[in-house]
């Protein structure tokens, strides 16, 4: 039997990342932080176990907690967020490769896209995307990146999906 998971799908990891960048306004985000954006996007329910919650997004908590738990249980999410960097990457070059993402910028650890590098027909697209719409999306794309990201009490410790020992 064959089973399809958007996690593993390059197309589907295209229009997650464009639409973390868009929905963040253009903002210039990090590698590492788009990479953990995605793996939320992909397991809204992870954000559960996000530990301590930070009080930079305390509003958000209600939200969290509200997720439905997910149909897929996974029991190691740092190995799956691991495996998702094939895909993200992969992806990201198809980015670049079209013009939708500054290269230079990518260079920089820094992802953010073009102006004017998407359609109008595909912006229209992103607006009939009802989970774009929830609350769930705002808490990852407008929550996330103000928690701050490196260090023992930074969202990548907090998280448990990277490494933080060794941050400045």
């Amino acid at each position: 039997m064959l089973i399809y998971h958007p996690a593993f799908d390059a197309n589907h990891c295209l229009y997650r990342i464009v639409s973390i960048l868009h929905a963040t306004n253009y903002t210039p985000v990090s590698w590492s932080l788009l990479r953990i954006l995605d793996f939320y996007y992909l397991f809204p329910g992870q954000l559960k176990n996000i530990k301590p919650w930070p009080r930079e997004i305390q509003k958000f908590k209600t939200h969290a907690t509200k997720i439905p738990d997910q149909f897929e249980d996974i029991t190691n999410p740092a190995r799956t967020f691991f495996e998702l960097q094939s895909f993200q990457k992969t992806a990201m070059l198809e980015l670049i490769s079209k013009g939708i993402i500054s290269k230079t910028s990518f260079d920089n650890d820094i992802i953010e896209l073009e102006p004017n590098s998407i359609a109008t027909a595909y912006i229209e697209l992103l607006e009939t995307d009802d989970f774009l719409k929830s609350d769930i999306f705002k808490l990852i794309t407008m929550g996330l990146p103000k928690v701050k990201f490196s260090g023992a009490n930074g969202l990548k410790s907090r998280s448990g999906l990277m490494e933080y020992v060794y941050d400045i």
